[in-house]
């Protein structure tokens, strides 16, 4: 009895270390999924408000330039990511995909089994296709958890 007991101790802790990592991975992941279009459309607010504001300067001072855009916040969305805004559903799907794969990561920890972690790793890899590598990689993490637990998953609990 006393033999048994450590086993199923490490693999609980295995468990919980698994369930942890993917869960932060998949809301650090979410997060910036969901914050980049917000923060996308507030610079943009911002380059129009500013854009208004420097117009008279402009004409006086012949500051001006042709595009009429500050190449400082154009810069600022191009490195935020301007595709955001032109496929929000992409961004969507992929949020979905990874709530997916944290959903059958539960399961098969709790069912045991490789099919629920083999489900999470495709979840996983869809939603970082679907979400490109600069915003997918959160999930990279996750993802090696998922592949680890897929080829040596851990005993189920006996309740």
């Amino acid at each position: 009895m006393d033999s048994n007991q450590p086993r199923q101790n490490a693999a609980a802790r295995q468990r919980q270390v698994g369930l942890v990592i993917v869960a932060a991975c998949t809301s650090a992941s979410l997060a910036i999924e969901i914050l980049l279009p917000l923060v996308s459309g507030l610079v943009n607010l911002l380059r129009d408000i500013l854009g208004v504001l420097i117009l008279p300067f402009s004409f006086m001072f012949g500051l001006g330039n042709p595009v009429g855009q500050s190449p400082a916040l154009l810069r600022l969305l191009s490195d935020m990511g301007m595709q955001t805004q032109m496929h929000p559903w992409r961004l969507v799907a992929a949020a979905v995909l990874e709530l997916v794969a944290v959903f059958l990561f539960v399961i098969a920890e709790r069912l045991g089994g490789r099919t629920g972690y083999m489900g999470a790793c495709l979840a996983s890899v869809g939603a970082i296709i679907l979400s490109g590598l600069p915003l997918g990689t959160p999930l990279l993490p996750a993802i090696v958890t998922e592949g680890v637990f897929l080829l040596c998953p851990p005993t189920p609990d006996p309740d």
